[in-house]
Formats: C-alpha cells, sequence, structure tokens
C-alpha cells in the first residue's frame, strides 16, 4: 500500500507542478499566444517492435502516442500492438526537464505476451506488486543539443512485473524484484536534411533485458522526411539492431503519420 501511494504521489506532485506553472504563467504574461502548451498525437506504422534489443510480438505492430507538454513538464501516454494480436502495451509516463537533464517515471502495463499472460493478473486496476501486470520504471535522460548531439540513458525498474526471470532461484521463489536496469547511450550524426542515430545500449546484471551484463542493444537508426506532394512530407525510419548477448539481429522499417 505505501509503495503504492508513493508511485501516486510522484505522478500527482508532477501534474500540480505542471498545474501550478500554467496559473504562474497565465498570471504573469498578459499575451496569450506567448503561452505554450502543446498537444502531441501520432502513430508509427512499423516491421517490428524491437526495444533495448529484444522483439516484441514477432509482428508489424502500431505504435500510437498522445502527450501534452508545456513548463518543463510532459505528461503521455504510449501504446504498441501487434497486428498478429499476441502482444499489447500501453505506457504512462511523467517527464520533467531542466536544460539538457530529464526525470521520467513510467508505468508499463504489458499484460500477456505471444498470447501468454505475462503476470499472475493481467487486469490494468490491479497494483499488488506479486501481482500485477504493470512495471514501474525510474530513468534519467541527458540529451545534448545540435553542437553536441549525444544522449545518454539510465533507467530501473523498481515495481511490479519484474519478477520471475529464472536467473536468481531466491528472488524466483520469494518474486522478489530483479531491479533490472538499462544504460544506453547514442549520437546522432546530420547528413543535409537527414539523420543517423547511433546506440549503444547495456544491462549490468540478469534480468528483464538479458541473462547476465553485457551489451544488449546496439545499432544504427535512419531518419528520412520523404516528399509525397508540395505540402505534405512522410516522416520515414529504418533501423539495423543487434543484440550480441542473444546473437540477434533485426531490420526495421517504419513510418509516422
Amino acid at each position: 500500500m505505501k509503495i503504492k501511494f508513493t508511485i501516486f504521489s510522484l505522478f500527482l506532485l508532477i501534474i500540480v507542478l505542471f498545474s501550478n506553472s500554467l496559473q504562474s504563467q497565465n498570471a504573469t504574461v498578459s499575451d496569450s499566444s506567448k503561452v505554450k502548451i502543446k498537444l502531441n498525437l501520432g502513430a508509427d506504422i512499423m516491421s517490428r517492435y524491437i526495444w533495448r534489443g529484444i522483439d516484441y510480438g514477432s509482428s508489424p505492430s502500431i505504435q500510437s502516442s498522445l502527450s501534452v507538454s508545456g513548463f518543463n513538464v510532459e505528461l503521455g501516454c504510449w501504446s504498441s500492438v501487434a497486428t498478429n494480436g499476441f502482444y499489447k502495451e500501453i505506457d504512462l509516463y511523467a517527464k520533467y526537464s531542466y536544460k539538457k537533464l530529464s526525470l521520467i517515471l513510467t508505468d508499463y502495463y504489458i499484460p500477456s505476451v505471444i498470447g501468454t499472460p505475462a503476470s499472475p493478473d493481467t487486469r490494468f486496476f490491479v497494483f499488488s506488486d506479486k501481482k500485477t501486470a504493470h512495471t514501474m520504471e525510474a530513468s534519467i535522460l541527458y540529451k545534448g543539443d545540435e553542437k553536441f548531439p549525444l544522449w545518454v540513458q539510465a533507467a530501473v525498474f523498481f515495481y511490479g512485473n519484474d519478477k520471475r526471470w529464472g536467473y536468481d532461484a531466491t528472488k524466483d521463489l520469494n518474486e522478489k524484484t530483479y531491479y533490472s536496469a538499462y544504460f544506453e547511450a547514442g549520437y546522432t550524426i546530420v547528413i543535409q536534411d537527414n539523420s543517423l542515430d547511433l546506440f549503444l545500449g547495456m544491462t549490468p546484471a540478469e534480468g528483464a533485458f538479458g541473462n547476465k551484463s553485457g551489451l544488449v542493444n546496439m545499432g544504427v537508426t535512419g531518419n528520412k522526411k520523404l516528399k509525397i506532394s508540395e505540402s505534405f512530407e512522410l516522416p520515414v525510419k529504418a533501423s539495423l539492431i543487434f543484440n550480441p548477448q542473444i546473437s540477434a539481429a533485426y531490420f526495421v522499417f517504419g513510418f509516422t503519420l
């Protein structure tokens, strides 16, 4: 109960900070055009959903997003649904950014994988630590500017369905959290109006991302805008991804609506 209250309090605190910032801005800025609140929504159609070096769904996926942002805060939802019906994910997140640093709290809800229940209870509104299909993650992200477009992220699961991975007999028997962690660094190379993202990710111990410490996600993503007409360009991307720990390779293509 204390854990659930803490998680709820963190989300609530970010929402309150967002609301207070909005009220403060409205009180001090007479020109409403200067109030920068953005509503963002979109969808990616991808040939595969590969996340941190792992294939989720083994089929093309539809990935939709909705968020509102402003005053250094972003609240949003992201989802991926496999076209074969064997995988569904809904993520809620809150992000606070200051200059080049961002603090992110994410709730991953994954009820099933390849048609198999991912937790003892897959209902959305069940948050009991040892039963829930939700996994909570805290992460910190550094993202550089155009002059030095480096990003570095550190993330760790701290509550929920980060259990029963089969790598630690004591943790598995007592259904203890593995505290699965992931670290990633990347760099963007701009080529005319296009870009290449180089990335390298690793996990420090066995858990959700691998059976031991090591590289689990490395590769390159190309981003380009295809000109469809004089007034419309379609963003497309392709990724070549390797997971050295399981000797896997993926090539993924998709576009954004």
